[in-house]
């Protein structure tokens, strides 16, 4: 049996049917139905050469700025600080802080460092911005960095010269300036250290070398942000010669502050019952007269310590009134300077000894050196009791 042959216009329609749904996968292809957008990263555009990119370059990140110096410096220093960063093709601007207003600012450029001379005192702190090639920037701070004024020595000094005698009280001295300044002092005999001092505030020490040699003080300042400065004085050379004890007084006496409103001043020694006038002004007084005396006995001791001369009259009479004594000179309360004892009309000495501990504390003289303190010693004249 023949088949009935198909009419050509019914192949053609399946041809363009064909077609049509292969056109339209094509688009589904192009708009990405088939596909998750988010990981296209290039799409190839109909009738056209260009391209379209999409990346995810990191924005740039300064991690800190480093320093090559401690926290705390002296005027004078060259600090440089340096970036610590993440990322390449930057630009750095830098700007440099000091008590948090700014002195200085380098523009961008490839150094990603900032050298600077720090010529005055404070606290300072640099920031640096870097600049990515798209514009994009990042800033942060570097630590706080102090400049000070270091601790300076203008002199160190001894206040002998030349040759000196063994027992010559010596004292070392420095001028020195900085902030809180406090003050260790060696000395040295022979180059070998004889003495080590304390560390203190004053500026000072004072050293009698009991011993003959070659002497020098080395004094060490520091101040109170650690930095430390040291210095030798000149040398002095201590011999053998023995020291007199007027010598020996004077440099005792001057060695000390002993003011007196007067030129004279006395010194009591109870122990040795000797009374040493000086004549002069403080720092520099000289031995001008020793008196032998008698102070207070145990039970009725005379008073101790820093007086001043403050009236007198010709005679003292005992409060039961048995006794008197010529020119009495006070020099404390009830405690006066005066001759030995009298009987009570004042014509007959009823006891003379001296150099000993038996008054009831006051201080008795020979008549003559009573009278020459009457005569002599002036109120308000300093007086020491030991």
């Amino acid at each position: 049996m023949f088949c009935k042959r198909k009419n050509p216009i019914y192949y053609a329609l399946i041809f363009i049917s064909v077609l049509l749904q292969v056109q339209v996968l094509s688009v589904n292809e192009v708009h990405g139905e088939n596909k998750d957008a988010s990981t296209i990263e290039e799409v190839k555009l109909n009738n056209t050469n260009e391209d379209i990119t999409v990346t995810n370059e990191g924005s740039p990140r300064v991690n800190s700025i480093t320093f090559d110096k401690s926290s705390i410096e002296i005027i004078g220093t060259v600090v440089r600080f340096t970036t610590v960063y993440e990322g390449e093709n930057f630009t750095y601007e830098w700007v440099l802080l000091k008590d948090f207003d700014e002195i200085y600012k380098k523009d961008y450029s490839r150094e990603n460092f900032l050298e600077f001379t720090m010529n005055e005192a404070g606290t300072y702190q640099a920031v640096v911005t870097i600049k990515d090639q798209n514009g994009t920037t990042a800033t942060n701070y570097s630590e706080h960095i102090t400049i000070v004024r270091p601790a300076t020595i203008h002199s160190v000094s001894v206040d002998k010269n030349g040759e000196q005698p063994v027992s010559t009280p010596l004292t070392f001295s420095v001028s020195a300036e900085g902030e809180d300044l406090v003050y260790h002092w060696y000395i040295f005999k022979d180059s070998a250290v004889a003495f080590d001092g304390l560390l203190s505030q004053n500026n000072s020490i004072h050293y009698t070398p009991s011993e003959p040699g070659v002497y020098k003080g080395r004094v060490f300042v520091k101040d109170r942000f650690g930095k430390c400065v040291n210095e030798y004085t000149e040398e002095i050379i201590i011999n053998e010669k023995t020291v007199s004890e007027t010598e020996q007084l004077e440099a005792m006496m001057n060695e000390r502050d002993f003011s007196s409103k007067t030129n004279h001043y006395m010194w009591v020694d109870t122990d040795k019952n000797l009374i040493y006038v000086f004549e002069g002004e403080n720092k520099n007084w000289h031995l001008s007269k020793t008196m032998i005396c008698t102070d207070g006995k145990a039970s009725t001791p005379t008073v101790k310590g820093n007086f001043e001369i403050n009236g007198r009259a010709p005679w003292l009479t005992s409060y039961d009134g048995k006794v008197k004594a010529k020119y009495k000179v006070r020099f404390f309360g009830n405690y006066y300077f005066h001759s030995i004892l009298f009987d009570a009309k004042g014509k007959k000495i009823v006891d003379s000894r001296l150099g000993q501990s038996l008054s009831h504390g006051c201080i008795r003289l020979s008549v003559d050196d009573a009278k020459w303190v009457y005569d002599h010693i002036k109120d308000g004249t300093g007086v020491h009791v030991v």
